[in-house]
């Protein structure tokens, strides 16, 4: 391909996927993340920790906006409401085997004490939600056992906490 000409036939796996999209639920007041836990097939698969900290993550529905369905996964996996959302980024999860498209966002949320339980039965969900604070959640980054849009999101938000407390609490 890049050498100007085809290589020969080669067979590949493609898991075919719509938009999906990652909340890391922050509360600038108390400086304070949301992080959740439940089974993830893939982490038991490679033989990890089969209920990672991860961040709350859920599928797009036909035509959803991004931040309707952000509000939605994060009311269904935390019990927090958004009260803003603020883009991160766009990313392809894993282009060698599939087209899943990520809306990486921030949400403010005012935080809990402790934990919750959460998710839809319905949906097979059982769901650990725990408050940290933000230096313990970004701690976790050397545990090596985060979902990489978690990890991603927690750096940025240790890149930009500052500016968005600022911005966050000055329009309160």
């Amino acid at each position: 391909m890049h050498r100007g000409g085809m290589s020969e036939p080669v067979r590949r796996e493609h898991a075919r996927s719509g938009p999906v999209v990652a909340v890391l639920p922050y509360d600038p007041v108390l400086d304070q993340v949301v992080l959740i836990r439940q089974f993830r097939i893939g982490a038991w698969a490679a033989g990890c920790d089969a209920a990672p900290w991860d961040i709350v993550a859920g599928i797009c529905n036909d035509l959803e906006a991004v931040e309707t369905a952000a509000s939605r996964e994060l009311e269904e996996e935390t019990g927090c409401t958004a009260l803003r959302i603020q883009p991160i980024g766009k990313f392809l999860t894993a282009p060698h085997v599939s087209s899943e498209r990520l809306s990486l966002v921030c949400a403010q949320v005012s935080a809990f004490d402790g934990e919750r339980h959460c998710g839809l039965p319905e949906e097979g969900e059982d769901i650990l939600a725990v408050s940290f604070g933000f230096h313990a959640a970004f701690d976790l980054l050397g545990t090596g056992g985060l979902p990489l849009w978690a990890g991603m999101a927690l750096q940025w938000l240790h890149s930009n906490r500052e500016h968005l407390r600022d911005v966050w609490l000055r329009n309160a």
